[in-house]
């Protein structure tokens, strides 16, 4: 059955699942990772409060996230080379159009529309969707990579970037950023994706006997699934005890007894354990029933916050609990693509995670805030230890137990798709 509806790859589409890594490694990190090089600079020349140089970066991240299900609506209606080179263009212009910027409204305003948006449809979906009409039956592997090259870009790009801010100030920076994306992104979507175009989307040969696959699902039909309902009971606790503990990672330590010099070298281990998490939970939910490896994950997260509950914890321990919270925010979108592949098949991967995705990305957001409102008011994270293992338990319950029938291509569905 699997070499059915597994297709050889040509040298091609192996080049194309290369630019896959590429733009969102270039496009998030010009977007996300490098903006705290420019917060100091426009603080000092806009003479504006630190927290108001922050507002471009929550808004626009918030626009990029509401952005998902337009770009997966895009995805499923027109070319990916087209759509993510129109996004590439957008990313470019948005840097340039800042450089002149003569007052910090303007900036905001620039990273809440242009930017954003041309960041949304160069980042993480449109890669994934690409990736996994190429080879569906590598969606957990090839997503890992994605996530892989994305915390690559996080690390190359601020460290390539510093010298120019620190020599000739942000607004040359940022003609230097933009000419970056111009001559990444933009060339890459252009030439290297076209050979995805030939791709029609295999079923993946966990779902292909139950049917066709669609391109696209309307919300009504999505909402009344438990198939698209499951992978967001699996992933948004997962992703809320992610913004938990990541930005609370230095004051957790500090709590337990851990010198604040001695906390800052424990971060790395969550790096450590994304990088491992994005490239193995993906490889074993190619290989593996996902409800299992995904369940398993999420109860060794359980143990390691009810650990975080015990007095004093040392720091061996903590590096571990961070390690095993790295292990689920690496390896969060390679399964809940194995997910999404499984259920709607690959045609409808873009429509289906661009739903899914501002729900990831507000977990995300208002975790920390939530977590250090309770410190505030309890003295300790023990109450935030304690609903985060609850909800990971409730995660691993729900992807376990639950067992939803992948969705065919119903006749609504290709209607819609063709409409």
């Amino acid at each position: 059955m699997q070499s059915d509806a597994v297709r050889s790859t040509s040298l091609k589409e192996y080049i194309a699942l290369g630019a896959c890594m590429l733009i969102p490694a270039v496009s998030n990190g010009v977007f996300i990772s490098c903006f705290p090089l420019w917060v100091v600079p426009w603080v000092d020349q806009f003479r504006v409060p630190r927290g108001t140089a922050m507002t471009g970066f929550a808004v626009g991240n918030l626009v990029m996230a509401l952005a998902s299900p337009l770009v997966g609506y895009c995805l499923g209606r027109f070319t990916a080379r087209a759509t993510v080179t129109l996004g590439g263009i957008a990313l470019a212009l948005g840097f340039l159009l800042a450089a002149v910027a003569n007052s910090f409204w303007q900036i905001v305003v620039i990273y809440a529309s242009i930017l954003a948006l041309g960041a949304a449809f160069t980042g993480m979906l449109p890669a994934q969707s690409v990736a996994v009409r190429i080879l569906p039956h590598k969606a957990g592997t090839l997503s890992g990579m994605i996530t892989l090259g994305i915390s690559a870009g996080g690390i190359v790009l601020p460290g390539a970037l510093t010298g120019p801010v620190a020599r000739l100030g942000w607004r040359p920076a940022f003609l230097i950023t933009s000419a970056i994306v111009a001559v990444t992104v933009i060339p890459s979507a252009w030439f290297l994706l076209r050979a995805s175009e030939g791709r029609e989307g295999q079923a993946h040969p966990a779902t292909a006997a139950h049917g066709t696959q669609a391109a696209h699902y309307p919300l009504r039909a999505l909402l009344g699934k438990l198939a698209f309902w499951v992978p967001l009971m699996g992933v948004v606790p997962a992703m809320f005890v992610v913004g938990t503990i990541l930005p609370n990672a230095v004051a957790i330590a500090a709590d337990s007894g851990i010198s604040i010099g001695v906390a800052g070298y424990l971060v790395p281990a969550i790096a450590a354990g994304g990088a491992v998490g994005s490239v193995g939970l993906g490889w074993l939910c190619d290989r593996l029933n996902y409800r299992w490896v995904f369940s398993i994950t999420a109860t060794v997260v359980v143990i390691a916050l009810l650990l975080l509950l015990t007095p004093r914890v040392g720091a061996a321990l903590m590096a571990c609990t961070f390690f095993v919270v790295g292990l689920v925010a690496g390896g969060v979108f390679p399964v809940v693509g194995v997910m999404v592949v499984r259920n709607f098949g690959s045609l409808a991967f873009a429509g289906v995670m661009g739903m899914m995705m501002p729900a990831l990305i507000v977990a995300l957001a208002v975790a920390p805030v939530i977590a250090g409102w309770v410190r505030d008011v309890t003295g300790s994270y023990d109450v935030a230890f304690g609903y985060c293992a609850g909800l990971m338990l409730m995660s691993a319950l729900s992807v376990l137990i639950l067992r939803p029938v992948p969705m065919v291509g119903s006749a609504a569905a290709v209607t819609a798709s063709a409409g």
